[in-house]
């Protein structure tokens, strides 16, 4: 299963490749045999590594559009393209950087690209990237789908169980006074009582439980392979980290501090 991560750079790099024909077309139409040079003027020394290296990546390419639209690509090209451009450079910096993404944006990278790709003639590439849309659609139905199961199992075993509750309850409650309610009957309400309200509390945490993930799933956040319902990624344990290292440097004074002892 890929994350979010991965699926957002193998889309980059499929929009690279259906974007460059027409990318150096309509420089070259432009500038002539001059184009390339005219276009790493763009990054002013600031160039991505691939850049260096003498090949096109997605930062490259996308930077360029941006910045030769007036003067080249808005001939062909419309205002929607052109904000297309924007957000997947945005996306494209972000994936750089390492950010968390969402299934929810890595579909919005997938159309956004499919549309620039579309907008080009890159046909191919574009339904490369429609079968990946796909892909994600149906990871959220799945996921959805299966969280729509576990509520409705879960509400209807909380229904049960309040049911149960109240009936025990009740049952506990009708003995006790038929017991002793004549000969005891303070002692009985004060026991009645105290059995309601433990009972009613029962029902009261069973009734807002949140639903529990059972299994092992996938991290909505991280995309990553759990086997609890937090996260240890992205809610890592630092309180109790801390707790055992405060208790540990307390314990066993450090070990330059032994030598220096023993040796004096």
């Amino acid at each position: 299963m890929r994350s979010e991560q991965q699926r957002i750079g193998i889309a980059l790099e499929t929009l690279t490749s259906g974007l460059f024909p027409f990318f150096e077309r309509e420089l070259r139409g432009v500038y002539g045999d001059g184009w390339e040079e005219t276009a790493r003027a763009t990054f002013r020394g600031q160039s991505s590594i691939a850049m260096q290296s003498g090949k096109w990546d997605a930062y490259a390419v996308l930077s360029v559009m941006w910045d030769q639209w007036n003067s080249v690509f808005r001939y062909k090209l419309g205002m929607a393209e052109r904000s297309l451009v924007s957000e997947l450079r945005e996306f494209r910096n972000r994936w750089a950087h390492q950010d968390r993404f969402s299934d929810d944006d890595s579909y919005r990278v997938l159309d956004s690209a499919q549309r620039l790709l579309a907008a080009v003639g890159a046909q191919e590439e574009a339904r490369i990237i429609e079968d990946r849309k796909v892909d994600v659609l149906r990871n959220i139905l799945g996921r959805r789908v299966n969280d729509e199961i576990a509520a409705a199992r879960f509400s209807r075993a909380r229904i049960v169980d309040t049911a149960l509750y109240s009936i025990c309850c009740l049952a506990i409650v009708i003995t006790m006074f038929l017991l002793f309610g004549s000969a005891r009957f303070v002692p009985t309400l004060i026991m009645g009582g105290f059995t309601v309200f433990v009972f009613a509390f029962l029902i009261y945490k069973r009734l807002t439980a949140d639903t529990p993930v059972y299994g092992v799933h996938e991290c909505t956040k991280c995309s990553k392979i759990i086997y609890s319902e937090v996260c240890p990624y992205c809610d890592p344990p630092h309180r109790s980290s801390s707790i055992i290292k405060g208790s540990s440097s307390l314990r066993y004074p450090p070990f330059t501090e032994q030598v220096v002892r023993s040796s004096s």
